[in-house]
């Protein structure tokens, strides 16, 4: 049990660094659209020469942003809930309060996999039928890259949904979670904040 403890612990790890990397990636990458923005405007209105395709890019990178950056937000405990009552009851009822994270924690599972079910076809379309965004002959760019980030974010979302689920079902006997980042101690956090 604890060999297999310690693969969990390392797959775990390996998996918070995926995670920290795409957050990092799809950070930088909006320092780089600010700047090309700026470029854009400064070129447009004292040059008069825009620069071609900059909403097609912040579009597509929008999405493949978002989906990015999704699992590290559900990481350290910044996903829109309400954690008024979720607190409560986990600071009172410690053994409900983990069984709603289960419960929160699976629906999330299975509505990223209605999600990766519904645009894998939709990216293989896309990457096959050579689909672009923006206008033939100004600019172009391919379509199945951010149908493919959709698809990776909602699985890596996935995975985050059943960690956090395991972590709840491991509360639920009275064990810590298998993770030793400090985003686990947002949740504390946030139970020693309501205490005061």
């Amino acid at each position: 049990m604890a060999a297999i403890l310690k693969i969990l612990d390392l797959l775990r790890r390996l998996f918070d660094w995926i995670v920290v990397i795409a957050n990092g990636a799809a950070s930088a990458w909006i320092f780089v659209l600010m700047a090309l923005i700026t470029t854009d405007i400064v070129l447009r209105f004292i040059f008069g020469a825009p620069i071609s395709g900059v909403t097609e890019i912040v579009e597509i990178s929008i999405v493949i942003i978002v989906y990015l950056q999704l699992t590290h937000t559900l990481k350290v405990g910044r996903m829109t809930r309400s954690d008024a009552l979720y607190t409560s009851i986990l600071r009172r009822f410690p053994p409900v309060g983990h069984v709603m994270g289960i419960l929160f924690s699976v629906a999330g599972v299975v509505l990223m996999i209605a999600i990766i079910k519904g645009g894998w076809p939709k990216w293989i379309q896309a990457y096959e039928g050579g689909h672009f965004i923006g206008n033939a002959g100004v600019f172009t760019f391919p379509e199945w890259p951010q149908r493919l980030v959709l698809v990776i974010g909602c699985a890596m979302l996935a995975i985050q949904f059943a960690l956090l689920a395991l972590d709840n079902f491991r509360g639920l006997f009275g064990k810590p979670p298998l993770e030793h980042e400090e985003a686990v101690d947002v949740e504390v956090a946030a139970v020693e904040e309501s205490l005061k």
